[in-house]
């Protein structure tokens, strides 16, 4: 099937097909004399696959990982970076709640000050808890 068919059946953008090609995700598709690009069915069970995995916060990288040398979806790869996508969720999860409990620490503070007429400009913000700097999520 041409690139077109191929962005119609992922919903995709051929760009995005491409890129992915670009990336190694997908399978080389072969050539027609005309130069157009022929994708197989694997190519299209890829796609959905990337695309799926895309859609739980996988990085690229992750994803790659994922397939053979063959270019075929290794059940036992995709279960390691499910391990360590889990474990990427579970301290963002506690990341998070630390966030949350302070947020909710801060309105009580500016919500008591509001009461009592004490700071009306909000310079208790001044002493809203640091938390160490964040790590960029990938």
């Amino acid at each position: 099937m041409k690139i077109g068919e191929l962005a119609r059946k992922t919903g995709l953008a051929t760009s995005a097909i491409r890129f992915y090609e670009e990336q190694g995700l997908i399978s080389s598709p072969a050539r027609g004399a005309n130069g157009y690009r022929h994708y197989d069915e694997r190519a299209l069970q890829q796609l959905r696959i990337v695309v799926a995995v895309q859609n739980l916060g996988f990085s690229l990288d992750n994803i790659r990982r994922m397939f053979s040398d063959d270019g075929a979806c290794s059940k036992s790869r995709t279960i390691e970076q499910i391990e360590l996508r889990l474990a990427e969720l579970r301290a963002l999860e506690l990341a998070l709640a630390g966030q949350r409990r302070d947020i909710e620490a801060l309105k009580r503070v500016l919500e008591e000050s509001i009461e009592s007429g004490r700071d009306p400009m909000c310079p208790t913000l001044l002493k809203a808890p640091r938390r160490r700097s964040r790590k960029p999520v990938s």
